[in-house]
């Protein structure tokens, strides 16, 4: 380090010197791709395909060369028949709402009809059914429920 100057500077200093001190290089003429260069033309290994075939050729062996038949469509969905009783008084026949029901009895009533009738179980053909029924009984029991309280 010499006097009065930073470490960095006598850093830069050093650089300086040793840079006057290499020979000016002449600059690398311009990369120039010359399109049929012995690096560009190479020959490859012909290799033998027919080892790596014999797997998939084991494999179509083992196929089925009859096409299977066609299975016959299913018979269309028929209704349920509790499904087509839409009706309060049919509905209210199946619930057998009582006097003597309380709060928790009404309530499993409404899961257990709600198990059997919910919309959302039954085949989309027949949901507008089950959607009558299922609101008809939780009608009948809210309606019971308010009787309850007086």
């Amino acid at each position: 380090m010499l006097f009065g100057q930073s470490v960095f500077q006598s850093v830069v200093a050093r650089l300086e010197r040793e840079a006057e001190d290499v020979a000016v290089e002449e600059p690398a003429p311009a990369f120039t791709a010359r399109p049929f260069s012995p690096g560009t033309l190479f020959e490859t290994a012909k290799q033998d395909v027919e080892p790596a075939n014999r797997p998939l050729e084991f494999y179509l062996d083992l196929l089925d060369d009859v096409p299977k038949p066609l299975e016959a469509e299913p018979e269309p969905e028929t209704m349920p028949e509790y499904l087509g009783r839409t009706s309060l008084s049919d509905v209210s026949d199946e619930l057998a709402i009582s006097e003597k029901d309380t709060l928790e009895s009404l309530s499993e009533k409404r899961r257990a009809f709600a198990r059997l009738n919910h919309p959302d179980t039954i085949s989309p053909a027949f949901r507008h059914n089950a959607n009558l029924r299922m609101t008809a009984a939780n009608l009948l029991i809210d309606q019971a429920i308010r009787l309850l309280g007086k």
